[in-house]
């Protein structure tokens, strides 16, 4: 049966998150809007316009010491404090945290310097929670953190090459983890306790040592579309959804 139904949005939902404590939700919609509602009422709490953009992906930050939302909107990146009322502490935390620009200017190489920019938010985007944009050259289709908070990797399946980059928060820098991307990417995840990329292509799921920059691992699928994928806690089971539908 059916326990809770989260009604706000107005267009097809395409991804949800859940808060390290369980607390919250949050939802990005093809409405242009992320929601955050309380998980036992089922209340919304917020609601985040993202101007005409639709909302391929969010997802709540695994550190517990910043209030922070990944949304990946059109080309954009958002950063952004849904600032709740009953997390006061944490949330001027992290626009304290946040308003921090690094003392030196990051160094990017000119292949990252085409295809990404940080930016601060205008002062109406800052009002709705906006703390930093990155925006990229092509559609991002998805946005995940890394299980410290402090990197986030993101996705754009049609950037060839150039489809895969990890970000890092405190120091405001992009960089590109490998030369050439072998097939179309859907979807990546940082694996919870190594240092280790998982890369979705169409069929295949390439796993890749950061630290060496080089594949350790090729996983074959029976797949014809690979849609998504999730990774146990403790790192050592991959669970991966297929456009036909199968779950392997």
């Amino acid at each position: 049966n059916m326990v809770m139904e989260y009604l706000g949005h107005t267009d097809m939902v395409r991804s949800i998150s859940v808060d390290r404590t369980g607390q919250y939700l949050v939802s990005g919609s093809d409405d242009g809007t992320v929601k955050v509602w309380c998980v036992n009422t089922g209340r919304c709490m917020r609601t985040i316009h993202i101007d005409g953009s639709i909302i391929r992906c969010v997802e709540w930050t695994p550190s517990a010491a910043l209030s922070l939302i990944l949304v990946a909107a059109g080309t954009k990146v958002l950063l952004i404090n849904p600032k709740l009322n009953d997390d006061s502490v944490t949330s001027s935390k992290t626009d304290s945290v946040l308003s921090e620009a690094p003392a030196m200017k990051p160094v990017m190489s000119a292949s990252v310097q085409r295809t990404v920019q940080w930016s601060e938010p205008e002062e109406e985007e800052y009002k709705r929670g906006y703390r930093l944009v990155i925006t990229h050259f092509k559609e991002v289709t998805q946005a995940t953190f890394h299980g410290k908070g402090d990197y986030f990797a993101t996705v754009m399946p049609d950037a060839q090459n150039r489809s895969v980059l990890i970000h890092q928060i405190s120091k405001r820098r992009s960089q590109l983890p490998f030369s050439k991307a072998k097939g179309l990417v859907q979807k990546v995840l940082f694996h919870p306790r190594e240092p280790l990329l998982f890369v979705a292509t169409q069929r295949h799921v390439r796993i890749y040592d950061l630290l060496k920059q080089s594949l350790v691992k090729k996983l074959l699928t029976s797949a014809k579309w690979i849609s998504s994928m999730a990774i146990h806690s403790g790192g050592d089971n991959l669970l991966v959804g297929t456009y036909d539908r199968k779950m392997l």
